[in-house]
């Protein structure tokens, strides 16, 4: 792992591990997560998809605050790096980033590609990014192994 991570190494792990999960706070008050999955990188911002439908664009309206965590398992699975960071959704009505997004991901492609446009497809960027790269061999409590790549803090 690198002792400093730029956004653009943020979004080539996600882009690495795939399916993400993320965390908001329900309406009813309490914990949800579900798969989600980074999407672009534009602007200086990573950027993600949802419908206005789903529970998650409603909590996200509430309360912005989110949490993002993902690993892909590696073949030496104690040297496997995993993400997790707390950040806030902003959505933005943004047609150019709602087009790069059908023409990257398969799934919202097969959803989306006759409706461009459609009202209920929204897009929102993260802000105020804060968190950890780190390795399933980091274990607190634990002594530092020389051989483990060490948690690289990061903020945006």
């Amino acid at each position: 792992m690198k002792e400093e991570m730029t956004l653009r190494d943020i979004a080539d792990y996600l882009d690495h591990t795939g399916v993400q999960f993320m965390a908001t706070i329900g309406l009813d008050g309490k914990p949800k997560v579900r798969p989600m999955q980074y999407m672009v990188m534009e602007d200086g911002k990573l950027w993600f998809c949802t419908n206005s439908r789903k529970e998650i664009y409603a909590e996200l309206q509430a309360n912005p605050c989110l949490e993002l965590c993902g690993c892909k398992l590696e073949q030496d699975e104690i040297q496997t790096a995993w993400i997790r960071f707390s950040a806030e959704a902003v959505f933005e009505e943004r047609q150019d980033i709602r087009d790069a997004i059908i023409d990257k991901s398969a799934i919202v492609n097969a959803l989306y590609k006759d409706m461009r446009d459609n009202p209920i497809f929204k897009v929102f960027y993260l802000k105020n990014i804060d968190g950890w790269l780190t390795n399933l061999g980091n274990v607190k409590g634990l002594e530092n192994k020389a051989d483990f790549a060490q948690p690289v803090h990061f903020k945006f």
